[in-house]
């Protein structure tokens, strides 16, 4: 038999393998693991198989899904490694059968959410979820391969001297009421985001952005190798501006302290349009039939999407999380707790996916406390008391990894230098503690000139936080410092870090997650963002040199020093005490297909997610 039949587009490499499969040089499992390798689909593997007169059709669904699932680790552009892990089991004909056939429409997607919501307004949020990946379109998205593609932009370009980017807008783009988005509100709702988010400040070398006919043109203060970055994240996702200015601004232009938009009310640009938000509880989309189509490249579904609707439930208690899967009350989840992921990957109905997650915990220390943590050398006598490896063991069950300096090791700007500072020492750290004056008092508590060392130490309501939270809390103990652990909600938790001066928290755990760890970082060490999200109050002069550099970096080689600078500041003077990051874990019932997290973007979109009926 020929190869004439075959979709050239797959490729020389597919080609060999079904040669050497119709030869009967390899397996059935063999060549259904190598196409997932080659990054074969599966209605495109289902399609090979048949056409090569494969007699036992019932397992192509569940091998080609499962064995990409398990064997695709590839390493990413940027040094970090994608690999996913699931099992690989015969599975019903009807089921697979459904997933041959493709996609079906109708059907709530459930997913279980490891975190509580926050409001569905991308320039007033403190925290984006996945509800905004499906209620709005970033102008730019980032594919597979970690390539930046449009999406709700049609094309875009960069002008040769970098002080100018256009995006052209598709005649005919609407938002949930009905309205029409041209270039001049999308250019309308960048300038809000300038003029009212706290986040304004990633994209600070960024001066304006105006409209020129159907092209939004982004006009730079200097050139800048990040300035798409920002653009892509879930704070510049496109609202229609009329309605946020109607529900988000006084008569005066101000915000609207009372507004309900996000939380009542969101006027979106995705395929789903907000229906129900209950902090604590859920949040609920249902499909917009009307949604005018996507412009992303590898979105195989353009238009209004598959499912009737998808919530999200609130599951705090990790240990809830797998539970709720298991027993169906959920379709897909978004971090389980890291001791049940084995359990979950040998689960023959399930696929586990696993890849590096940009996002770290550290401990937030409030300068205005200046007698607990105003000098470095109590700082680094705290960090070098942290056992770090031995928490990510017993915490993530070593899904993730120490972290001495603020990023994760596998960003591509990771600067290994950092390593040589905040390594866990015991003796180390009393020896600091002591330079620094303080003395062992009664309790076991040290003191210095009179003040006991004892603070109060916040943490938001989520089982691994509270989990990192107190045994930081318990290694603070050995070196003769009290750490009196708060737990609050997660809205009560922002609050009582954002205040000015000792209205803040004395310390806090947070953790961060962002598609590009630098960006978001320079929010927490800036000093021209204190109190939010500088919760430290800290002012480091070699932290702002380096953020500085980093926005006047006009080559790549120029960011990679500039990162360098930045993470050897951070390490060494400690703004923050960095702990670990934690892998990103995402589960499903193989019933859903098209829901295809990467390592990329924080969450997975939803235009091609389906559920067999």
């Amino acid at each position: 038999m020929g190869n004439s039949w075959m979709d050239p587009d797959l490729g020389p490499e597919v080609t060999e393998l079904t040669e050497q499969y119709m030869a009967k040089k390899i397996g059935r499992r063999q060549f259904m693991k190598r196409l997932g390798v080659a990054g074969v689909g599966v209605a495109a593997a289902a399609s090979i198989l048949a056409a090569c007169g494969d007699d036992e059709p019932d397992t192509v669904a569940t091998t080609a899904a499962a064995t990409t699932a398990t064997t695709a680790a590839a390493a990413t552009d940027d040094g970090a490694t994608t690999t996913q892990a699931a099992a690989a089991p015969e599975e019903t004909t009807a089921t697979t059968e459904a997933a041959m056939m493709g996609p079906v429409a109708g059907g709530t997607l459930r997913e279980g959410y490891n975190r509580d919501v926050s409001k569905h307004d991308p320039a007033t949020t403190n925290w984006y979820d996945p509800a905004f990946f499906a209620i709005y379109e970033a102008i730019l998205s980032n594919d597979p391969s970690g390539a930046t593609v449009p999406q709700f932009a049609s094309g875009y370009s960069g002008s040769d001297d970098g002080l100018e980017y256009r995006f052209t807008i598709p005649e005919g783009k609407l938002s949930h009421s009905g309205g029409t988005i041209d270039a001049e509100m999308v250019a309308e709702f960048y300038r809000s985001i300038q003029t009212y988010s706290f986040i304004a400040g990633l994209a600070a070398p960024v001066d304006t952005y105006e409209a020129d006919g159907n092209d939004v043109v982004m006009k730079m203060k200097n050139p800048w190798v990040g300035a798409l970055g920002p653009h892509k994240t879930g704070y510049w996702r496109i609202v229609n501006i009329n309605t946020w200015k109607e529900h988000s601004l006084t008569a005066d232009g101000e915000l609207n302290a009372a507004s309900t938009y996000g939380t009542e009310l969101a006027d979106g640009t995705g395929p789903f349009t907000h229906e129900e938000w209950v902090p604590g509880s859920h949040v609920l989309v249902r499909r917009w039939d009307d949604y005018p189509g996507s412009q992303t490249p590898f979105f195989e579904n353009k238009g209004p999407a598959h499912l009737d609707a998808i919530r999200w439930t609130v599951i705090t208690e990790a240990g809830q999380r797998a539970t709720q899967l298991e027993n169906g009350d959920i379709d897909t989840l978004i971090n389980p707790a890291h001791q049940d992921i084995g359990r979950l990957e040998s689960n023959s109905d399930l696929t586990v996916i696993r890849h590096p997650e940009w996002s770290g915990y550290h401990l937030a220390m409030n300068r205005d406390y200046p007698e607990y943590f105003g000098d470095r050398l109590t700082r680094q006598g705290l960090s070098h008391a942290l056992d770090r490896e031995g928490m990510v063991q017993a915490i993530l069950f070593g899904n993730g990894a120490a972290t001495y300096g603020p990023f994760p090791t596998t960003d591509r700007n990771y600067e290994s230098a950092v390593e040589q500072f905040n390594q866990f020492d015991l003796d180390l750290a009393n020896q600091k503690l002591d330079r620094a004056g303080w003395t062992m008092g009664s309790g076991g508590v040290r003191e210095r000139d009179g003040v006991r060392f004892e603070f109060r130490y916040l943490v938001e309501d989520e089982t691994v936080q509270k989990s990192v939270a107190e045994a930081v809390q318990a290694q603070f103990a050995n070196v003769g410092v009290r750490a009196n652990l708060d737990v609050v909600d997660r809205a009560l938790a922002f609050e009582q870090q954002s205040g000015p001066g000792r209205d803040s928290v004395e310390m806090s755990l947070f953790f961060w997650l962002w598609p590009i760890p630098l960006d978001v970082l320079i929010l927490f060490g800036g000093s021209q963002f204190i109190p939010v999200p500088n919760f430290s109050h800290a002012v480091e002069p070699r932290v702002d040199d380096a953020i500085a550099s980093w926005q006047t970096s006009a080559t790549e080689a120029q960011a990679q020093a500039a990162a360098s600078q930045f993470q050897l500041a951070w390490a060494e003077e400690l703004p923050y005490i960095p702990l670990m990051n934690q892998n990103a874990t995402f589960v499903h019932n193989n019933k859903v297909h098209g829901w295809q997290p990467f390592v990329w973007n924080l969450y997975p979109y939803y235009n091609d997610t389906w559920i067999e009926a």
